[in-house]
């Protein structure tokens, strides 16, 4: 029997659908998870590149280099920085921004809630 979770909103009791919170939450607070996404995979990016420096101290730059090169890249990312979730991506789009400043725009919110 499939669990329903509830939203992480305080208050909220909407069924979770995308990282814990119900659609009008998430949008809500889209902007800021973007933000601790990307800081957790830039903490991340730079875990690797530090291992590497250690690693290949006179040669590291070479190596960044061939492992960019590789298709596996994002997995010799998550291995040298012990990243949980290897599913996240290294950048983001740039027009996520713009749609979902729309989609907030568009929203119509009824009288209490």
């Amino acid at each position: 029997m499939a669990r329903i979770r509830i939203c992480k909103e305080e208050g909220c009791h909407n069924s979770a659908t995308t990282e814990g919170y119900c659609r009008l939450h998430y949008l809500r607070n889209w902007k800021r998870l973007r933000d601790e996404k990307r800081k957790r995979q830039a903490k991340r990016l730079n875990r690797y590149i530090e291992g590497v420096m250690r690693e290949h101290p006179d040669r590291y730059v070479e190596i960044i280099k061939k492992e960019l090169r590789s298709p596996d890249f994002v997995r010799s990312v998550d291995e040298a920085a012990g990243a949980e979730r290897s599913e996240e991506l290294l950048f983001d789009d740039a027009t996520y921004d713009e749609e979902v400043d729309e989609l907030i725009r568009g929203l119509k919110i009824e009288k209490g809630f």
